[in-house]
């Protein structure tokens, strides 16, 4: 079921969908419409990448208000780290678009590693069960970003990549777990309805020139 991260807009653009089916891929998904007349970017400054994991459910209301205060006492270091998000955004994309695309992961990764590698640094491990859980101190600027890039990690390494896939409409990524696997688009309320009304389009044109 698609899910809406709100009220993470300004006026005139939707509310951003979660649809990736993985917290890595949700993350690279943060551009909204890229290709389109008014694409929209969820994460362009420190602000609103907090904003962002704090609806996603990475960082809690408490340790996002913490993060803001933070983050108004070290503007700079703020504005580094946003564009350090917007650089793991764009190795996800790559490693994970190379995968779907069916092309070499060495670039992808080179950009991705020192992203997992600062991650698992920073992390502490919890046994709570079935299994434990890594964890951290959301007390750094930075925070916000670790549990992404070990998202992405646990996500190349495990056996859901086979379900790794790329809208037929835009560059979302997506993991397909329909039952026959043959999910196309991010979601059928945006490509897939855009598709059938270019199809119509076509075919009332096509009937129009016989």
């Amino acid at each position: 079921m698609t899910q809406a991260v709100g009220p993470l807009r300004r006026e005139g653009i939707r509310e951003l969908p979660i649809v990736g089916g993985n917290l890595a891929l949700d993350f690279a998904n943060t551009v909204d419409d890229p290709y389109g007349p008014q694409p929209f970017d969820y994460v362009a400054d420190y602000r609103s990448l907090v904003t962002w994991s704090q609806r996603i459910g990475t960082v809690s209301d408490r340790s996002a208000v913490a993060l803001h205060h933070i983050a108004e006492d070290h503007p700079r270091q703020a504005r580094a780290t946003a564009r350090r998000a917007k650089d793991l955004r764009a190795a996800i994309n790559e490693t994970f678009g190379a995968l779907a695309d069916g092309r070499s992961l060495d670039a992808g990764w080179q950009q991705l590693r020192p992203f997992v590698t600062t991650a698992i640094q920073h992390a502490g491990v919890t046994s709570s069960p079935p299994q434990p859980l890594l964890t951290w101190d959301l007390s750094d600027l930075e925070s916000p970003l670790w549990p992404v890039a070990e998202a992405a990690y646990r996500l190349l390494v495990g056996p859901e990549t086979q379900r790794l896939k790329r809208c037929a409409g835009c560059p979302w990524l997506f993991l397909d777990r329909s039952k026959n696997h043959s999910r196309r688009w991010c979601t059928m309320d945006i490509c897939g309805t855009d598709e059938k009304i270019r199809r119509y389009v076509t075919k009332r044109a096509d009937r129009r020139s016989r």
